[in-house]
């Protein structure tokens, strides 16, 4: 969901003219069905990149380096590109769910739930099928030399969150619009979902400092910023864990959460081997990316360790469950160090 958001949402105006009443989901403000949006969907994404943006310059965790500029340039080119070039695909979701409305012959539609049930299945759903395809991206090899754009950033910060090559978010919207489809969301449900993920996305990938006790409480539950940094080490380890997209839970339960044991977080060190030169940040070098991606000297392996808060039985590390991930893939490299 996470690649193809911003065409989701700037399809919210088609939403409310085209959907009834009852898709509305109760515990949701909505406007009107039929009532007129105009750019207000598009004015809320510049105005939460803005908040996070600013938030980054006042309470920034690392210093930015002289690249800063030409990254931003690259990072949003890409979410232009993306999300204009290619709109028709990346509303997939959005259109499938349409068709899955009018037909009503979902998984859903089947058990006739009460509507606030329904949406927080929903929302359950999406994020799981979010963290499905994220592990999917970084298993297959000719997938992750598309997801690697992202994961190539030297730094990590708000405008990461837009770092997505064309192909891997045409990807992602044939997969969702599949289990759009078989599972029977409606719109409202789509749209909600797609703004939750927005905004916890965006403030996962902020260079923001926060409170040490923040992940900690809230970490538990949602993806924040000290999660998903992990996410981005230089570490093949570290970046084939914590792949949740709004709520950690997942990695929680299925034995992929990790933590950094005990560093300072702003001496993470982010991106790919290969791409450290400030070249690879313009437009069309992040583009051909996936053609220039080969296999790399190791990395630097930091230490981390399992969360604390894991279940028992998923406290062993994850690569005993998927021996297939604990393999470098191209550009990557570096062994799993864990606890005793």
């Amino acid at each position: 969901m996470s690649r193809h958001r911003l065409s989701i949402l700037g399809a919210v105006p088609v939403l409310w003219v085209l959907t009834d009443r009852s898709a509305a989901a109760p515990t949701i403000p909505l406007p009107e069905p039929g009532s007129e949006l105009g750019l207000t969907p598009a004015l809320a994404i510049l105005g939460l990149l803005t908040a996070v943006a600013g938030a980054e310059f006042v309470r920034p965790l690392r210093t930015r380096s002289r690249a800063t500029s030409r990254r931003w340039v690259g990072n949003l080119s890409l979410c232009i590109i993306s999300n204009g070039i290619f709109v028709l695909p990346n509303i997939t979701a959005l259109a499938a769910a349409f068709v899955s409305q009018s037909r009503s012959k979902g998984l859903l539609d089947a058990f006739e739930l009460p509507d606030t049930m329904r949406f927080l299945i929903a929302i359950i759903v999406l994020d799981a099928l979010a963290y499905a395809q994220h592990r999917l991206l970084h298993r297959v090899d000719i997938l992750w030399r598309f997801h690697a754009v992202h994961h190539s950033d030297p730094e990590v910060d708000v405008t990461t969150t837009f770092r997505h090559h064309p192909v891997e978010a045409i990807f992602n919207c044939a997969l969702v619009g599949g289990v759009v489809l078989t599972i029977g969301l409606s719109p409202t449900e789509i749209v909600a979902y797609t703004w939750l993920s927005f905004f916890i996305e965006l403030f996962a990938h902020a260079n923001l400092a926060l409170p040490c006790w923040f992940s900690a409480v809230f970490g538990k539950f949602i993806v924040t910023p000290e999660f998903h940094h992990l996410h981005h080490s230089r570490s093949n380890a570290e970046a084939n864990a914590n792949f949740g997209q709004a709520f950690s839970v997942w990695d929680t339960l299925l034995g992929t959460a990790r933590v950094r044991s005990p560093v300072d977080p702003s001496r993470f060190e982010f991106g790919l081997d290969q791409f450290r030169e400030q070249k690879f940040n313009l437009p069309h070098y992040l583009l051909a990316q996936p053609l220039l991606l080969s296999a790399n000297a190791p990395t630097v392996t930091a230490v981390s360790s399992p969360c604390p808060y894991l279940r028992q039985r998923a406290a062993r590390s994850f690569d005993q469950f998927n021996p297939r991930e604990q393999q470098p893939l191209p550009g990557r490299g570096g062994t799993l160090q864990t606890r005793p």
